[in-house]
């Protein structure tokens, strides 16, 4: 990832139109997204492509980027010159020169750079997307959008990133409704006018009713956290925190010593902790949580009996072991774990009673389908609860 750099645009002053009409047709249908940020799919932010150079609106950095200074953007014209100041502080810049016939483009010391020319159409000033990112150090990709998102699976997506926190297939998971959504809109048919009659329509179907879904609570849990994607999976679920989604991680004594900084992470994170136990035995409990409060100063009676072997629940039963909350659904970790995010979306939306465990190992696999739980969940207006000692395991 190429440093930390943050894009601006002031207002653009009024320039005289003496810029030759150029046809919309070479504008090309891509989305855009900024960092973590999907813009709106329509003709102010789509690239204008040119000889196979890509040149962006300049206008699509503004969208959802702090104000801290960095990259920005000022325009002059006359009747006889149109220029494009794109810049960094006040000793890194690039001037384009947009006037026929006198394109150029040079740097703050005057050098002329060999760079496809901007453009300024309907009122639009184009930038090229390669040479502007390696200048001002941004890094860019342009990703293919699935088939299974939208089926014509020609349409790609342009993602320009300074500060992103997730990757592009993550974040293309995350957006697909989205992504369709926009894209059925900007190609839908036209209205018909006033004056021509309008087709007959369809007698209205009866409406379908709904499940009220926000009387469900789901708990969300993670395993096996050295599975490898447990960072990603942090990540995923920090960008979702403004809607409330913690969800409880079952560590075990080994992943506690392999990696006990990453625990930390996990606990300050806001997430809960709770002890897995491949061997189901107190005495592993007992051993497991000195060594959990020696690494993260965490006590917890949560725990999660191992997926490895028959659980023998009289193992956690005797007197010594009442107090502890034995959240023993490791069957159902396993039927998850082979399922992808659809799947495991419509069998929650089958699951009955009014409260459900989605349980998941820390694999690529769940940071894969985990956009798409989450945002089925949001959609569907799903209580989410974080597992804690306070909360009756599911099925007591």
């Amino acid at each position: 990832m190429k440093r930390r750099i943050f894009v601006i645009l002031t207002a653009l002053a009024t320039i005289t139109a003496i810029t030759p009409v150029v046809s919309r047709a070479a504008v090309e249908p891509y989305f855009i997204a900024i960092n973590d940020t999907l813009l709106e799919f329509s003709d102010d932010t789509m690239p204008y492509i040119n000889g196979g150079d890509i040149l962006i609106p300049v206008r699509v950095f503004e969208e959802k980027i702090p104000d801290d200074g960095g990259l920005k953007v000022y325009a002059i014209g006359s009747d006889k010159v149109e220029q494009l100041r794109l810049y960094q502080g006040i000793a890194r810049y690039v001037d384009f020169t947009t006037t026929p016939g006198r394109a150029a483009t040079r740097d703050q010391n005057g050098y002329a750079l060999d760079w496809p020319p901007a453009r300024r159409i309907d009122e639009k000033f184009y930038v090229p997307l390669k040479q502007v990112c390696g200048f001002f150090d941004l890094s860019y990709e342009i990703y293919n959008i699935r088939g299974d998102i939208i089926p014509a699976g020609q349409v790609q997506l342009i993602r320009i990133v300074s500060n992103a926190k997730i990757n592009t297939p993550t974040f293309e998971g995350l957006n697909r409704n989205a992504i369709k959504e926009m894209y059925d809109r900007y190609y839908a048919p036209p209205e018909p006018s006033p004056s021509q009659p309008s087709l007959p329509t369809a007698p209205p179907a009866e409406l379908e009713i709904l499940p009220d879904y926000s009387k469900i609570t789901v708990h969300l849990s993670f395993y096996d956290i050295s599975a490898g994607s447990t960072e990603g999976i942090l990540d995923l679920l920090e960008i979702q925190a403004a809607f409330g989604y913690k969800a409880c991680f079952f560590v075990s004594y080994a992943d506690i010593a392999s990696d006990p900084g990453l625990v930390r992470k996990i606990a300050g994170s806001g997430h809960s902790i709770g002890i897995n136990l491949p061997e189901g035995t107190y005495e592993e409990y007992l051993k497991t949580s000195a060594l959990l409060f020696e690494a993260a100063k965490i006590k917890t009676v949560l725990v999660r009996p191992g997926r490895e072997g028959r659980y023998d629940r009289r193992r956690l039963t005797d007197a010594r072991a009442r107090w502890l909350m034995v959240w023993e659904d490791y069957t159902e970790a396993d039927f998850y774990d082979t399922l992808s995010g659809e799947t495991i979306t419509d069998a929650i939306s089958r699951e009955e009673g009014s409260r459900q465990n989605i349980m998941l190992s820390c694999s690529d696999g769940a940071a894969s389908a985990l956009p798409g739980i989450i945002f089925f969940l949001k959609q569907n207006g799903y209580a989410i609860e974080r597992i804690s000692e306070t909360v009756k395991p599911v099925g007591r």
